[in-house]
């Protein structure tokens, strides 16, 4: 029925959560943006075709599950500079990253050493990319509604208000 709203149960939503304070996740951005780019691209193309977020619980947690991993594994290879990192961006003021470039620069090092992850360029993980998906288009991609009627034509004659008009109230 159309009329009808579906909730999904609690088991479907039910996920493991990425428990990371702001700090960490400001530390791991751009590391993160490249690693797990293609489940994050996938989600907002399902969020922004479907308006409905039911219905992109899938994607949704193929990007908690990219996100848990890439935790694991920056934990288990870099886990010393990555804390050093991270600690100094939540000590200072703003969690200013130009206060921290030493233990970024240390950070970077071991995951390119380890994990062999380069740290994007300024401005790549902002560039505008097409997103081959496996999903089927909706049926109403844009969710446009149908065009309005226009305006019935208008009966009679048209005469000026005899006070004037309202916007503009001196008549002088």
């Amino acid at each position: 029925m159309p009329g009808v709203l579906r909730v999904p149960p609690l088991e479907e939503l039910d996920v493991q959560e990425v428990a990371v304070s702001s700090a960490v996740l400001k530390a791991a951005a751009h590391h993160y943006g490249s690693q797990c780019d293609r489940p994050n691209k996938e989600f907002m193309l399902c969020r922004w075709e479907e308006k409905d977020p039911r219905k992109c619980l899938r994607e949704g947690r193929q990007v908690n599950q990219c996100a848990i991993d890439f935790f694991r594994r920056i934990r288990t290879h870099c886990a010393e500079p990555f804390t050093a990192y991270w600690t100094c961006i939540d000590y200072s003021s703003q969690q200013e990253l130009r206060r921290c470039r030493k233990q970024q620069a240390a950070f970077d090092s071991c995951v390119l050493d380890k994990l062999g992850w380069v740290r994007p360029d300024l401005g790549d993980l902002s560039k505008v990319t097409k997103v081959k998906t496996d999903r089927p288009l909706p049926e109403n991609a844009y969710h446009s509604r149908p065009r309005p009627e226009p305006n019935p034509p208008i009966e009679g004659e048209l005469k000026p208000s005899p006070l004037g008009s309202r916007l503009f109230f001196w008549s002088w």
